[in-house]
């Protein structure tokens, strides 16, 4: 009886390891764009956001890979089907019918940039001085409602828009706060000015991001619980809130 009762134990402890290391073999791929600081190819660890993302699955016993594209490819891509999972995006009717959106990663706030010297104004004040945006990017439903009303020059790029800024083609810019700051100190590197960049006191608006995780995979309830419960580990220990210090 004792003999038999040990070969049980052994048998469940087998089945135990052996399903740990399955799941811990297991690799989620996550279709992303460049947009640093949160996310770059050329960053220690693929941007800081993107470790953020590692953590949390890594506490459910998950690896993932990042895989680099435009991002309309990235959305794109992951609506096909060649990935479950692609980040960060924000909420809209449309992703919440095709995907599930896991708990928020963060909030990014989109500000009105402009050079120290340039008289500081908010967005509403702007009539006939163009203002850059780059293509793709939704910056909300109060810059939608003011969008006719304004002169907007258009980049294909982030890197692009804050090129016109330091080159005096635009004096203001629409931007997320922490990426104008990377491009714009990324720049100085490259042609050294005595320049600062600062942000309307006002945000045009400030969201949470989200993953996404394509609804018609039948993987991707079980990765968004996964991901929800490791991602509220790192909040309780504290480490989200070191991470998110690039």
């Amino acid at each position: 009886m004792n003999n038999g009762w040990r070969k049980w134990a052994w048998l469940a402890l087998f089945c135990c390891w052996a399903n740990c290391a399955a799941v811990r073999a297991e690799t989620v791929r996550i279709a992303v764009g460049e947009w640093p600081p949160y996310i770059s190819e050329s960053l220690p660890n693929q941007g800081f956001l993107c470790e953020v993302v590692r953590q949390a699955f890594a506490e459910e016993g998950l690896d993932v890979s990042f895989h680099f594209y435009s991002w309309a490819e990235a959305y794109q891509l992951t609506l096909e089907g060649r990935y479950v999972v692609t980040m960060p995006w924000f909420r809209s009717r449309e992703r919440e019918q095709l995907f599930y959106l896991s708990a928020s990663l963060g909030h990014f706030t989109t500000r009105l940039m402009t050079l120290t010297g340039t008289p500081a104004v908010n967005l509403g004040e702007l009539k006939h001085q163009p203002v850059g945006v780059t293509r793709g990017y939704f910056y909300g439903d109060g810059f939608a409602a003011r969008q006719a009303g304004l002169t907007l020059e258009w980049s294909d790029s982030d890197e692009e828009s804050m090129g016109k800024l330091l080159d005096g083609r635009v004096h203001y810019l629409v931007m997320d706060e922490q990426v104008a700051q990377t491009l714009f100190q990324q720049a100085l590197v490259r042609h050294p000015q005595s320049l600062s960049l600062t942000g309307a006191a006002d945000p045009i608006w400030s969201q949470p991001g989200y993953l996404l995780m394509r609804k018609a995979d039948p993987e991707a309830r079980r990765l968004m619980l996964l991901f929800n419960t490791g991602l509220r580990k790192l909040e309780r220990s504290g480490r989200l809130a070191e991470l998110w210090k690039p």
